[in-house]
């Protein structure tokens, strides 16, 4: 097993949700499957789930899950300082988010 990824807190009024990956293994990577997991839930989310908006948070100490959502279309929308001590230090915790409009202008 590479990871696991979920889509959650699913709100069918709002038509809104959350989601997350994981890639545990680090042989795994930088070899581009968070960023394809990440794409296959979004579209799922999109156009299965008929969502309109998909949202995560990340640890601003986790650059490569930031740049490979940014990647994906996701943009930040704030920040909850120093909500997470790793390691000796604190850390931002950072809320982004997609919405179908972008997606769609995306994928186009």
């Amino acid at each position: 097993m590479i990871g696991n990824c979920a889509i959650q807190n699913i709100n069918s009024k709002n038509r809104s949700c959350s989601c997350g990956i994981t890639i545990g293994e680090k042989k795994y990577h930088n070899q581009g499957y968070g960023t394809e997991a990440m794409e296959m839930l979004v579209e799922y989310g999109f156009n299965t789930l008929n969502m309109n908006r998909i949202e995560l948070t990340v640890y601003e100490f986790n650059i490569r899950a930031y740049r490979t959502y940014q990647k994906v279309g996701f943009v930040e929308e704030g920040r909850k300082r120093q909500a997470r001590y790793h390691n000796g230090k604190y850390y931002d915790e950072i809320i982004m988010a997609i919405l179908r409009d972008d997606w769609e202008k995306k994928a186009r």
